[in-house]
């Protein structure tokens, strides 16, 4: 039987664990799977607030006491980041918008088992825009969904490197396929439409896993150079793998300007519905701004549930 003394000793380990964890987060001294500890860090603290109820019923007041100050500086790190990039929303615009673009945003999965189910959805319900990642997962429906959207710049032809796609109503005037580094598949694309006589950019990516910490970082770099050479407002989604406070997609904000969703719905694990990571994000840039986004109930087969969003394309000022 476990005595007051030794589960006292136990809470404060775990206790310290936790700690190590947000430190890791937060400093981040180079060590694989960092991005993912930042993507998890509110799940982190989570779960610490309910350690930190078992220590003051166990009677670790002051020990308690210190861990919630930890705890709460490791949220203020968080909130501030996203304080920052949410400060771009606020940027004023001229008017309202002139039109706006509903923007379909999935990651379907290669291999879905629930494919027809997938593509059907994608088909009935008719988005201007559709960013498909893993489209592989959907390939024996691409010419159903073509019937709705005809344009399609990404996954055209046979290839192993094939991932993303980038699917329209509205005739694609430039299209673009670039490899991201340093895997080379095919996971940026950029589709350049018109709705309306607005213009408007969409930037399709796909990042790599979180535990590959230096891919993510090289994607960047390369996801801001060609950011870099687009003019015009942009809309940006796909699945980063990894939440909007960390850094990667931090310093992707705040270097290209880019302004984020008024909400960031979880998108994985699917199984964890709305109190998942929302590894799958949008921003836009320019007179371009995400007016409502939501994610979706049934992932349909995937292990992501997608995004559906609309996004106000305001004249140029």
């Amino acid at each position: 039987m476990v005595n007051l003394s030794e589960l006292r000793g136990g809470l404060l380990v775990l206790a310290g664990v936790v700690v190590v964890l947000l430190l890791l987060a937060t400093i981040t001294p180079g060590l694989p799977g960092e991005l993912l500890l930042q993507s998890l860090r509110f799940h982190i603290i989570a779960g610490g607030l309910a350690l930190l109820v078992v220590m003051l019923v166990a009677g670790l007041r002051w020990r308690a006491l210190i861990f919630l100050f930890l705890l709460g500086a490791a949220a203020t790190h968080g909130a501030v980041q996203l304080m920052e990039m949410h400060a771009r929303r606020d940027e004023p615009l001229p008017g309202g918008p002139a039109t706006t673009l509903d923007v379909l945003s999935y990651n379907v999965l290669t291999g879905n088992l629930r494919a027809e189910e997938a593509a059907r959805y994608i088909v009935e319900t008719s988005p201007d825009v559709a960013v498909i990642m893993e489209t592989p997962g959907i390939e024996d429906y691409l010419d159903e969904i073509a019937t709705v959207l005809p344009y399609r710049v990404g996954c055209t032809g046979p290839g192993a490197a094939c991932d993303l796609s980038i699917h329209s109503k509205y005739p694609i005037l430039d299209g673009q396929i670039h490899r991201m580094w340093p895997f080379r598949f095919e996971r940026l694309l950029t589709a350049r439409i018109e709705k309306d006589g607005v213009p408007v950019t969409v930037v399709g990516v796909h990042y790599s896993k979180p535990y590959f910490d230096y891919a993510s970082w090289a994607e960047t770099e390369q996801f801001l150079r060609i950011l870099g050479r687009l003019e015009g407002d942009l809309i940006i989604s796909g699945d980063f793998n990894a939440a909007p406070w960390s850094d990667t997609l931090e310093a992707l904000a705040r270097e290209a300007g880019l302004a984020p969703a008024p909400t960031h719905p979880a998108t994985w694990p699917v199984i964890a519905g709305p109190l998942g990571v929302p590894i799958d994000n949008m921003f836009t840039r320019g007179n371009a701004r995400i007016l409502q986004i939501a994610a979706g109930e049934d992932s349909f087969g995937s292990n992501h549930r997608y995004l559906r969003a609309e996004v106000g394309l305001y004249p140029a000022r």
